[in-house]
């Protein structure tokens, strides 16, 4: 096992799955378990330039996701429709499941020079749907047993 040192990090606000379907999915975790108040989103947002990246490469792609709060974990659900990413990937590999933890940060520059100078390649980055939003993935793939590492600014 790789041993990559102590990057302080607070708790996670987000899991992330990637599904083949978010509406099937959302129609599934209200008939289930009764969690209703999904927010769906057709990704990007026609307003935002997400300035996307993939393997250092710009790169566009769009998606469907789907968000609930529960408490303080945001669940969001990922349906890969057009283009190269890290969620199609995930998808054609392992199915649908899990796909990553979210951190959000305040010294986001600085987290993600962290994890670079541990030997943690980051995959894709972006402006997320706020304002001055950027987010970046890292292939934590094999140290966190088939789970991505997502940090977030806001």
């Amino acid at each position: 096992m790789k041993d990559i040192g102590i990057i302080q990090l607070d708790k996670p606000d987000q899991v992330g799955i990637v599904v083949n379907s978010v509406d099937n999915m959302v129609f599934q975790f209200k008939h289930l378990f009764g969690i209703e108040g999904f927010e769906i989103v057709d990704w990007p947002l026609p307003d935002i330039a997400p300035e996307t990246t993939y393997y250092g490469k710009p790169a566009a792609w769009r998606m469907r996701v789907a968000f609930v709060t529960l408490g303080s974990m945001q669940i969001e659900l990922i349906e890969p429709v057009e283009g190269e990413n890290i969620y199609k990937d995930f998808l054609s590999k392992n199915g649908p499941g899990m796909h990553h933890f979210r951190f959000t940060v305040q010294d986001f520059d600085e987290k993600v020079v962290s994890l670079q100078n541990a030997g943690i390649e980051m995959i894709s980055t972006g402006r997320g749907m706020r304002t001055n939003s950027r987010w970046a993935y890292f292939d934590t793939f094999d140290i966190l047993d088939g789970v991505y590492l997502e940090l977030r600014t806001i």
